[in-house]
């Protein structure tokens, strides 16, 4: 990684975690039973916890993205890209039905043969905005390549991973709509692994994604990042968390009655 990207990923997460921080009130809420069977002091931290396990799902692993790509990588890359398009009535059950084999069978045909069939049906369209034009990361590579990521939690259920890999197929058609010969690619990201050192095993997520399609910690942000970056991110980490510890003490502190 280089080491102002490094720079600028410091200065992201602990401007982010400062400011969670500032805002963080454990008095807004009381938990009478648990506050009984533990410490305040740990109620207090589950709350925070889960005060950053949403930030970070709904943000900063977005921010992250995109600073590895542009300044690591030279990628294009944008969050929250609107993707605009029109798909026809007649591409659109193709995906339905498409959509509805994968669930049925359990198994899913190559991507790139996924891809093919939508671009021999889609008919030109207008670009327009569609309700599920929001792409969590885009990026284009120098090659002209074209990746589309929803960045998912790290544990969907089972309705969630078949909404995600319906629209990740309209995605695709989406964007042929108004560019038929555009190189389009999307994905599903998945932050890190909850079952590392496992494989992750999450449903039926292998038989509705191909390994392409699929890409969970490592796997992720190696790609947007164009070289190994992982074990950097996790210093990188523990390096604001060294940095912070006082200051998330003081935090997990208050009010400790």
């Amino acid at each position: 990684m280089k080491s102002e990207v490094r720079k600028e990923l410091k200065i992201l997460l602990t401007n982010s975690i400062q400011d969670k921080i500032r805002r963080y009130d454990p008095e807004t809420e009381s938990k009478p039973f648990f506050e009984a069977i533990f410490s305040k002091r740990d109620v207090n931290l589950a709350s925070l916890l889960q005060s950053f396990y949403t930030s970070f799902g709904t943000s900063i692993y977005e921010q992250m993205a995109v600073l590895l790509a542009t300044e690591n990588a030279d990628f294009g890359a944008e969050r929250q890209y609107v993707l605009l398009g029109e798909i026809d009535e007649k591409t659109e059950s193709m995906i339905n039905n498409m959509h509805l084999e994968i669930l049925r069978s359990g198994t899913s045909e190559n991507k790139e043969e996924q891809i093919e069939r939508i671009r021999n049906s889609i008919v030109q369209g207008s670009p327009r905005r569609d309700p599920e034009s929001i792409v969590d990361v885009f990026v284009r590579t120098p090659a002209g390549q074209e990746f589309y990521f929803d960045v998912t939690s790290v544990k969907p259920n089972i309705k969630e991973f078949r909404t995600l890999k319906r629209k990740l197929l309209r995605w695709v058609a989406l964007r042929l709509s108004t560019d038929k010969s555009a190189n389009v690619n999307t994905g599903l990201a998945i932050p890190y692994n909850p079952y590392h050192p496992q494989p992750y095993t999450r449903w039926t997520a292998g038989n509705l994604f191909d390994a392409g399609e699929l890409l969970v910690g490592p796997d992720f942000w190696n790609f947007v990042a164009g070289e190994n970056v992982y074990d950097e991110l996790l210093d990188t980490f523990k390096e604001v968390g060294r940095e912070l510890r006082s200051l998330i003490d003081e935090a997990l502190g208050r009010d400790t009655r």
